[in-house]
């Protein structure tokens, strides 16, 4: 694995607490942190992404703004709409 490396700024006051605690390896702490919130962002994400298509199907299925059309039918009066 090629590491790169990044610079992460603290105040005066966190980095003497941290200096306080010589056993903890802090950049295993900041690349868990790291990962874990990649990790809950790609969760949320499809979460989010489930809500969507369920509300895109609920309002498929209620007809709410095609009138009974399908959506190739839509898409050909907006593009005509265009024009």
């Amino acid at each position: 694995m090629d590491d790169a490396i990044i610079s992460v700024r603290i105040n005066k006051e966190l980095r003497d607490k941290m200096k306080s605690q010589e056993e903890v390896n802090w950049s295993a702490v900041l690349r868990r942190a790291i990962i874990e919130n990649i990790e809950r962002g790609k969760k949320v994400n499809l979460e989010r992404r489930k809500e969507a298509i369920a509300m895109m199907d609920k309002l498929r299925k209620e007809g709410a703004f095609d009138g009974g059309r399908n959506s190739t039918e839509i898409i050909r009066e907006w593009r005509d709409k265009r024009h």
